[in-house]
Protein backbone atom coordinates (compact mmCIF):
# COMPACT_ATOMS: atom_id res chain seq x y z
CA UNK A 1 0.00 0.00 0.00
CA UNK A 2 1.92 2.98 -1.06
CA UNK A 3 1.98 5.60 2.09
CA UNK A 4 2.77 9.23 0.58
CA UNK A 5 4.37 11.84 3.36
CA UNK A 6 3.32 15.27 3.78
CA UNK A 7 5.93 17.02 5.82
CA UNK A 8 5.17 20.60 6.76
CA UNK A 9 6.69 23.09 9.30
CA UNK A 10 5.68 21.53 13.06
CA UNK A 11 3.42 19.22 11.62
CA UNK A 12 3.03 16.34 9.24
CA UNK A 13 0.20 13.62 7.74
CA UNK A 14 0.37 10.94 5.48
CA UNK A 15 -1.79 9.82 2.72
CA UNK A 16 -2.46 6.25 2.36
CA UNK A 17 -3.69 4.74 -0.93
CA UNK A 18 -4.58 1.09 -1.46
CA UNK A 19 -7.48 -1.35 -1.74
CA UNK A 20 -9.79 -1.57 1.54
CA UNK A 21 -7.97 1.18 3.24
CA UNK A 22 -11.64 2.82 4.59
CA UNK A 23 -11.39 0.00 7.05
CA UNK A 24 -8.27 1.95 9.14
CA UNK A 25 -10.26 5.27 8.89
CA UNK A 26 -11.82 4.20 12.28
CA UNK A 27 -8.33 3.42 14.35
CA UNK A 28 -7.46 6.66 12.51
CA UNK A 29 -9.77 8.97 13.89
CA UNK A 30 -9.01 7.26 17.11
CA UNK A 31 -5.04 7.97 16.65
CA UNK A 32 -5.49 11.68 15.79
CA UNK A 33 -8.19 12.39 18.37
CA UNK A 34 -7.00 10.56 21.30
CA UNK A 35 -8.90 9.32 24.59
CA UNK A 36 -10.55 11.99 25.38
CA UNK A 37 -12.44 12.33 21.67
CA UNK A 38 -15.90 10.90 22.03
CA UNK A 39 -17.73 11.94 18.64
CA UNK A 40 -17.01 12.44 14.81
CA UNK A 41 -19.16 14.41 12.68
CA UNK A 42 -18.99 12.68 9.36
CA UNK A 43 -19.81 14.66 5.85
CA UNK A 44 -21.35 12.19 3.61
CA UNK A 45 -21.61 12.56 -0.50
CA UNK A 46 -24.48 11.20 -1.47
CA UNK A 47 -22.91 10.06 -4.62
CA UNK A 48 -21.15 7.28 -2.70
CA UNK A 49 -22.64 3.73 -2.16
CA UNK A 50 -24.70 3.17 1.07
CA UNK A 51 -22.77 0.20 1.94
CA UNK A 52 -19.18 2.33 1.90
CA UNK A 53 -20.86 4.90 4.80
CA UNK A 54 -23.15 2.32 7.02
CA UNK A 55 -19.33 0.57 7.08
CA UNK A 56 -17.82 3.57 8.58
CA UNK A 57 -20.57 4.06 10.93
CA UNK A 58 -20.15 0.64 12.24
CA UNK A 59 -15.84 1.17 12.68
CA UNK A 60 -16.48 4.22 14.31
CA UNK A 61 -19.37 3.13 16.94
CA UNK A 62 -16.40 0.01 17.78
CA UNK A 63 -13.90 2.78 18.76
CA UNK A 64 -16.54 4.21 20.88
CA UNK A 65 -17.40 7.17 19.15
CA UNK A 66 -21.43 8.92 18.75
CA UNK A 67 -21.49 9.55 14.96
CA UNK A 68 -23.19 12.21 13.70
CA UNK A 69 -23.55 11.98 9.73
CA UNK A 70 -24.77 14.84 7.31
CA UNK A 71 -25.16 14.30 3.67
CA UNK A 72 -24.74 16.64 0.40
CA UNK A 73 -25.71 15.68 -2.84
CA UNK A 74 -23.14 17.85 -4.40
CA UNK A 75 -22.82 20.76 -7.09
CA UNK A 76 -20.96 24.29 -7.48
CA UNK A 77 -24.77 25.91 -6.28
CA UNK A 78 -24.89 23.15 -3.31
CA UNK A 79 -20.84 24.57 -1.74
CA UNK A 80 -22.28 27.68 -0.68
CA UNK A 81 -22.94 29.65 2.27
CA UNK A 82 -26.17 28.25 2.95
CA UNK A 83 -24.81 24.67 3.49
CA UNK A 84 -21.44 25.47 4.78
CA UNK A 85 -24.22 27.01 7.72
CA UNK A 86 -26.02 24.09 7.81
CA UNK A 87 -23.17 22.03 8.71
CA UNK A 88 -21.90 24.38 11.07
CA UNK A 89 -25.21 23.85 12.94
CA UNK A 90 -25.53 20.08 12.02
CA UNK A 91 -21.83 20.04 14.01
CA UNK A 92 -22.22 22.19 17.00
CA UNK A 93 -25.91 20.74 17.98
CA UNK A 94 -23.90 17.65 18.59
CA UNK A 95 -21.33 18.87 21.17
CA UNK A 96 -18.76 18.32 18.80
CA UNK A 97 -14.87 19.42 20.54
CA UNK A 98 -11.97 20.64 19.53
CA UNK A 99 -10.30 17.09 19.85
CA UNK A 100 -13.33 15.39 18.05
CA UNK A 101 -12.49 14.75 14.12
CA UNK A 102 -14.78 15.74 11.35
CA UNK A 103 -14.36 13.10 8.24
CA UNK A 104 -15.02 13.95 4.63
CA UNK A 105 -16.68 10.95 2.70
CA UNK A 106 -16.82 12.36 -0.94
CA UNK A 107 -15.71 14.36 -3.80
CA UNK A 108 -14.01 17.18 -4.12
CA UNK A 109 -17.40 19.54 -3.14
CA UNK A 110 -18.05 17.19 0.13
CA UNK A 111 -13.93 17.85 0.85
CA UNK A 112 -14.00 21.12 0.51
CA UNK A 113 -17.18 22.05 3.02
CA UNK A 114 -16.04 19.07 5.26
CA UNK A 115 -12.62 21.15 5.52
CA UNK A 116 -13.78 24.46 5.64
CA UNK A 117 -16.59 23.37 8.34
CA UNK A 118 -12.94 21.69 10.74
CA UNK A 119 -10.83 24.71 9.87
CA UNK A 120 -13.80 27.50 11.46
CA UNK A 121 -15.47 25.94 14.05
CA UNK A 122 -14.11 26.46 17.66
CA UNK A 123 -11.18 27.47 15.44
CA UNK A 124 -9.93 24.53 14.29
CA UNK A 125 -10.41 20.68 14.90
CA UNK A 126 -8.86 17.76 12.98
CA UNK A 127 -10.27 16.32 9.95
CA UNK A 128 -9.71 13.30 7.77
CA UNK A 129 -9.95 13.23 4.01
CA UNK A 130 -11.47 10.44 2.64
CA UNK A 131 -11.84 11.23 -0.98
CA UNK A 132 -14.67 9.04 -3.31
CA UNK A 133 -13.57 10.30 -6.83
CA UNK A 134 -10.09 10.64 -8.88
CA UNK A 135 -10.30 13.67 -8.80
CA UNK A 136 -10.35 14.21 -5.06
CA UNK A 137 -7.68 11.53 -4.81
CA UNK A 138 -5.21 13.45 -6.67
CA UNK A 139 -6.09 17.01 -6.40
CA UNK A 140 -8.57 18.55 -4.11
CA UNK A 141 -7.91 16.27 -0.43
CA UNK A 142 -4.08 16.63 -0.38
CA UNK A 143 -2.78 20.13 0.66
CA UNK A 144 -5.17 21.85 2.93
CA UNK A 145 -7.25 24.44 0.71
CA UNK A 146 -11.17 24.25 1.82
CA UNK A 147 -13.99 26.73 1.57
CA UNK A 148 -16.84 27.54 -0.75
CA UNK A 149 -18.30 29.29 -3.49
CA UNK A 150 -19.73 32.66 -3.99
CA UNK A 151 -22.83 32.39 -5.13
CA UNK A 152 -24.55 35.33 -6.13
CA UNK A 153 -28.50 35.42 -7.36
CA UNK A 154 -29.44 36.77 -10.25
CA UNK A 155 -32.93 37.84 -11.87
CA UNK A 156 -32.41 35.27 -14.29
CA UNK A 157 -33.06 31.49 -13.07
CA UNK A 158 -29.30 30.53 -12.76
CA UNK A 159 -27.48 32.48 -9.98
CA UNK A 160 -23.72 33.64 -10.62
CA UNK A 161 -21.04 31.52 -9.24
CA UNK A 162 -17.93 32.32 -8.60
CA UNK A 163 -15.38 29.71 -7.53
CA UNK A 164 -13.82 29.09 -4.66
CA UNK A 165 -13.98 32.68 -3.33
CA UNK A 166 -14.69 32.19 0.43
CA UNK A 167 -11.98 29.52 2.45
CA UNK A 168 -9.17 28.84 4.37
CA UNK A 169 -5.70 26.68 4.41
CA UNK A 170 -6.25 23.63 6.67
CA UNK A 171 -4.59 20.82 6.96
CA UNK A 172 -6.11 17.35 6.82
CA UNK A 173 -4.68 15.34 10.13
CA UNK A 174 -5.11 11.55 7.33
CA UNK A 175 -6.02 11.50 4.02
CA UNK A 176 -6.98 8.02 3.26
CA UNK A 177 -8.26 6.80 -0.29
CA UNK A 178 -9.35 3.70 -1.07
CA UNK A 179 -9.04 2.34 -4.33
CA UNK A 180 -12.26 -0.05 -4.03
CA UNK A 181 -14.76 3.13 -4.53
CA UNK A 182 -13.29 4.46 -8.08
CA UNK A 183 -15.12 1.15 -8.87
CA UNK A 184 -18.72 2.35 -8.22
CA UNK A 185 -18.06 6.19 -10.19
CA UNK A 186 -19.28 6.22 -13.27
CA UNK A 187 -17.49 6.33 -16.94
CA UNK A 188 -17.93 10.46 -16.56
CA UNK A 189 -16.83 10.81 -13.55
CA UNK A 190 -13.92 8.69 -13.90
CA UNK A 191 -12.55 10.48 -17.31
CA UNK A 192 -12.69 14.33 -15.26
CA UNK A 193 -10.69 12.95 -12.41
CA UNK A 194 -7.95 12.50 -15.12
CA UNK A 195 -7.76 15.91 -16.16
CA UNK A 196 -5.62 16.78 -13.30
CA UNK A 197 -3.88 14.22 -13.72
CA UNK A 198 -2.91 15.81 -16.94
CA UNK A 199 -2.47 18.59 -15.82
CA UNK A 200 0.49 17.65 -13.23
CA UNK A 201 2.24 16.13 -16.09
CA UNK A 202 1.82 19.05 -18.11
CA UNK A 203 3.65 20.75 -15.37
CA UNK A 204 5.99 17.89 -13.82
CA UNK A 205 9.66 19.08 -15.38
CA UNK A 206 9.33 22.28 -14.00
CA UNK A 207 8.26 20.78 -10.52
CA UNK A 208 11.24 18.37 -11.12
CA UNK A 209 12.03 16.24 -8.20
CA UNK A 210 12.04 13.09 -9.40
CA UNK A 211 8.53 13.86 -11.00
CA UNK A 212 9.66 14.63 -14.39
CA UNK A 213 9.27 11.19 -16.17
CA UNK A 214 5.01 11.36 -15.02
CA UNK A 215 3.44 12.56 -18.71
CA UNK A 216 5.25 10.17 -20.48
CA UNK A 217 4.69 7.16 -17.93
CA UNK A 218 0.89 8.63 -18.27
CA UNK A 219 0.99 7.70 -22.41
CA UNK A 220 2.60 4.83 -22.01
CA UNK A 221 -0.15 3.48 -19.52
CA UNK A 222 -3.19 4.91 -21.53
CA UNK A 223 -4.49 1.40 -22.03
CA UNK A 224 -4.96 0.30 -18.63
CA UNK A 225 -5.62 3.96 -17.25
CA UNK A 226 -8.59 4.03 -19.71
CA UNK A 227 -9.76 1.13 -18.65
CA UNK A 228 -9.25 1.19 -14.85
CA UNK A 229 -7.00 -1.05 -14.43
CA UNK A 230 -6.49 -1.26 -10.79
CA UNK A 231 -2.77 -1.54 -10.16
CA UNK A 232 -2.21 0.98 -12.44
CA UNK A 233 -4.78 3.26 -10.93
CA UNK A 234 -3.00 2.73 -7.34
CA UNK A 235 -0.03 3.76 -8.92
CA UNK A 236 -1.10 6.98 -11.20
CA UNK A 237 -2.99 8.34 -8.22
CA UNK A 238 0.18 7.66 -5.61
CA UNK A 239 2.28 9.26 -8.69
CA UNK A 240 0.07 12.50 -8.92
CA UNK A 241 -0.35 12.50 -5.07
CA UNK A 242 3.37 12.41 -4.68
CA UNK A 243 4.20 15.62 -7.04
CA UNK A 244 1.32 17.44 -5.33
CA UNK A 245 3.10 16.48 -2.06
CA UNK A 246 6.43 17.77 -3.35
CA UNK A 247 4.81 21.30 -4.96
CA UNK A 248 2.77 21.42 -1.23
CA UNK A 249 5.97 21.07 1.22
CA UNK A 250 7.97 23.63 -0.97
CA UNK A 251 4.79 25.92 -0.85
CA UNK A 252 2.05 25.48 1.41
CA UNK A 253 0.22 28.49 1.07
CA UNK A 254 0.83 29.69 -2.84
CA UNK A 255 3.30 32.37 -1.85
CA UNK A 256 6.36 31.14 -3.60
CA UNK A 257 6.86 32.67 -7.34
CA UNK A 258 5.68 30.45 -9.43
CA UNK A 259 8.27 30.33 -11.75
CA UNK A 260 10.20 28.98 -8.93
CA UNK A 261 7.83 25.94 -8.67
CA UNK A 262 5.55 27.22 -6.39
CA UNK A 263 2.19 25.95 -5.96
CA UNK A 264 0.30 28.44 -8.21
CA UNK A 265 1.25 26.23 -11.36
CA UNK A 266 -0.93 23.68 -10.20
CA UNK A 267 -3.77 26.14 -11.12
CA UNK A 268 -2.81 25.39 -14.82
CA UNK A 269 -5.77 25.20 -16.78
CA UNK A 270 -8.03 26.85 -13.57
CA UNK A 271 -7.83 30.11 -14.60
CA UNK A 272 -9.67 29.43 -17.97
CA UNK A 273 -11.57 26.43 -16.56
CA UNK A 274 -13.40 28.37 -13.44
CA UNK A 275 -14.55 31.11 -16.00
CA UNK A 276 -16.47 28.22 -17.72
CA UNK A 277 -17.55 25.64 -15.31
CA UNK A 278 -20.30 27.35 -13.47
CA UNK A 279 -21.74 28.41 -16.87
CA UNK A 280 -24.68 26.03 -16.72
CA UNK A 281 -25.62 25.69 -20.32
CA UNK A 282 -21.98 24.36 -21.79
CA UNK A 283 -21.88 20.39 -22.21
CA UNK A 284 -18.86 18.44 -22.46
CA UNK A 285 -20.41 16.88 -26.00
CA UNK A 286 -21.57 18.83 -28.49
CA UNK A 287 -23.68 16.94 -29.77
CA UNK A 288 -25.40 16.40 -26.57
CA UNK A 289 -26.29 19.77 -24.62
CA UNK A 290 -28.38 17.53 -22.22
CA UNK A 291 -24.87 16.33 -20.73
CA UNK A 292 -24.67 19.95 -19.16
CA UNK A 293 -23.19 21.43 -17.25
CA UNK A 294 -19.49 20.37 -17.34
CA UNK A 295 -17.69 18.56 -14.04
CA UNK A 296 -14.75 20.37 -12.73
CA UNK A 297 -12.29 17.79 -14.83
CA UNK A 298 -13.99 18.76 -18.01
CA UNK A 299 -13.63 22.51 -17.46
CA UNK A 300 -9.86 22.19 -16.57
CA UNK A 301 -9.75 20.04 -19.60
CA UNK A 302 -10.98 22.71 -21.61
CA UNK A 303 -8.63 25.34 -19.75
CA UNK A 304 -5.70 23.68 -20.85
CA UNK A 305 -6.47 23.49 -24.16
CA UNK A 306 -7.07 27.61 -23.82
CA UNK A 307 -3.95 28.09 -21.96
CA UNK A 308 -2.05 25.99 -24.52
CA UNK A 309 -3.47 28.19 -27.44
CA UNK A 310 -3.22 31.72 -25.69
CA UNK A 311 0.87 30.62 -25.16
CA UNK A 312 1.33 29.28 -28.59
CA UNK A 313 -0.19 32.91 -29.91
CA UNK A 314 2.15 34.62 -27.08
CA UNK A 315 4.69 32.87 -28.72
CA UNK A 316 5.82 31.32 -25.70
CA UNK A 317 5.31 27.42 -26.79
CA UNK A 318 5.50 25.47 -29.94
CA UNK A 319 2.28 24.41 -31.57
CA UNK A 320 3.11 20.72 -30.56
CA UNK A 321 2.31 20.97 -26.66
CA UNK A 322 -1.21 21.73 -27.83
CA UNK A 323 -1.36 18.70 -30.17
CA UNK A 324 -0.23 16.47 -27.42
CA UNK A 325 -2.40 17.54 -24.85
CA UNK A 326 -5.48 17.66 -27.34
CA UNK A 327 -4.53 14.08 -28.49
CA UNK A 328 -4.46 12.73 -24.63
CA UNK A 329 -7.58 14.37 -23.44
CA UNK A 330 -9.41 13.34 -26.85
CA UNK A 331 -7.70 9.40 -26.18
CA UNK A 332 -9.05 9.93 -22.50
CA UNK A 333 -12.65 10.90 -23.60
CA UNK A 334 -12.27 14.48 -22.18
CA UNK A 335 -13.43 17.62 -24.10
CA UNK A 336 -10.78 20.14 -26.22
CA UNK A 337 -13.83 22.06 -27.38
CA UNK A 338 -17.24 23.23 -26.08
CA UNK A 339 -20.45 24.56 -27.75
CA UNK A 340 -22.25 27.65 -27.15
CA UNK A 341 -19.45 29.68 -25.22
CA UNK A 342 -20.52 33.24 -24.20
CA UNK A 343 -19.09 36.10 -25.83
CA UNK A 344 -15.22 36.31 -25.39
CA UNK A 345 -15.69 39.90 -23.03
CA UNK A 346 -18.01 37.43 -20.67
CA UNK A 347 -15.35 35.69 -20.49
CA UNK A 348 -12.69 37.92 -19.81
CA UNK A 349 -14.73 39.11 -17.05
CA UNK A 350 -15.28 36.20 -14.73
CA UNK A 351 -11.54 35.13 -15.71
CA UNK A 352 -10.87 38.83 -13.47
CA UNK A 353 -12.71 37.24 -10.70
CA UNK A 354 -10.43 34.55 -9.97
CA UNK A 355 -8.31 34.43 -6.98
CA UNK A 356 -4.67 35.08 -8.42
CA UNK A 357 -5.66 38.33 -9.81
CA UNK A 358 -3.23 40.73 -8.67
CA UNK A 359 -3.54 44.42 -8.63
CA UNK A 360 -6.37 44.33 -10.57
CA UNK A 361 -4.26 42.32 -13.41
CA UNK A 362 -5.25 38.85 -14.57
CA UNK A 363 -2.46 35.91 -13.93
CA UNK A 364 -2.48 33.08 -15.64
CA UNK A 365 -0.33 29.51 -16.01
CA UNK A 366 1.26 28.91 -19.51
CA UNK A 367 3.36 26.37 -20.81
CA UNK A 368 6.56 26.83 -22.27
CA UNK A 369 7.75 23.48 -22.88
CA UNK A 370 6.61 19.98 -22.66
CA UNK A 371 5.95 19.51 -18.87
CA UNK A 372 6.96 23.37 -18.41
CA UNK A 373 4.67 25.65 -17.33
CA UNK A 374 5.60 29.40 -15.66
CA UNK A 375 3.06 32.58 -14.37
CA UNK A 376 2.48 35.12 -16.63
CA UNK A 377 1.48 38.83 -15.31
CA UNK A 378 -1.06 40.79 -17.37
CA UNK A 379 -1.02 39.16 -20.51
CA UNK A 380 -1.59 39.95 -23.59
CA UNK A 381 -5.63 40.49 -24.09
CA UNK A 382 -5.35 39.38 -27.68
CA UNK A 383 -3.62 35.89 -26.68
CA UNK A 384 -5.90 35.23 -23.61
CA UNK A 385 -8.87 35.56 -26.61
CA UNK A 386 -7.46 33.54 -29.12
CA UNK A 387 -7.55 30.74 -26.23
CA UNK A 388 -10.77 31.41 -25.26
CA UNK A 389 -12.02 31.28 -28.93
CA UNK A 390 -9.88 28.79 -29.70
CA UNK A 391 -11.98 25.67 -27.59
CA UNK A 392 -14.81 27.09 -29.49
CA UNK A 393 -17.29 24.51 -31.23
Amino acid sequence: MPTIDVNLPGRAYQVQIGTGTLSSVAQAARAIGGTKASRVFVVVDTGVPTHFSVSLQKELESQGFAVCIAHITPSEKIKSIETYHRLLLDIAATGHTRVDPVIALGGGVVGDLAGFVAASYQRGVPVIQCPTTLLAMVDASVGGKTGFNLVVPNASDEPTIYKNLVGAFHQPSRVIADMNVLGSLDARYRRAGLAECVKHGMICSTIGNGHEGLMDWMIAHLDGIQSFDSPIMEELVARNVALKATVIMGDEHESTDAKAGGRMLLNFGHTFGHAIETLAGLSPDVNNPDLAPLHHGEAVALGMVAACHSSVAAGRCDASIVQELENILQTIGLPTRVADLPQTGEILERMMRDKKTAGGSLRVILPIGRGECTIVDSPKTSAIEAGIDSIRA
